[in-house]
């Protein structure tokens, strides 16, 4: 199961549209559409930061990995660890900055490939 298979399951879990969950988590509706609907895109940190932060019985690490429970077990609270929060933050920030090395790179290719072709 990807990503975007995920955030479906958590909207279908708290019964909303794509629109509504778009307002709820505080990003663009189109956003959310170009991750879960046409897949074209993957969520970034903004999306996935405010994601955990809205909803309290969300495993992060589910959401990012896919492994253990979409729903934390309120006997283990593992949303107080600060060193886990820390963590995924820091995942985060690694994986947005390997996208933006990766935009840069293929913009390099794209400018060097045009100029030996003529385009």
């Amino acid at each position: 199961m990807d990503i975007a298979e995920r955030i479906n399951q958590i909207i279908d879990r708290e019964g909303l549209t794509v629109a509504s969950f778009a307002r709820k988590i505080g990003v663009g509706d189109q956003t959310v559409r170009s991750v879960c609907v046409l897949k074209r895109n993957k969520p970034g940190f903004e999306f996935l930061s405010n994601l955990i932060q809205t909803f309290e019985w969300l495993n992060p690490v589910w959401v990012l990995t896919g492994k253990g429970e979409m729903v934390l077990d309120s006997d283990r609270n593992e949303r107080c660890s600060g060193d886990s929060v820390a963590e995924l933050v820091k995942y985060l920030r690694e994986k947005d900055e390997k996208i933006e090395r990766l935009i840069e790179e293929k913009t390099t290719w794209k400018i060097k490939y045009e100029m030996t072709s003529g385009e």
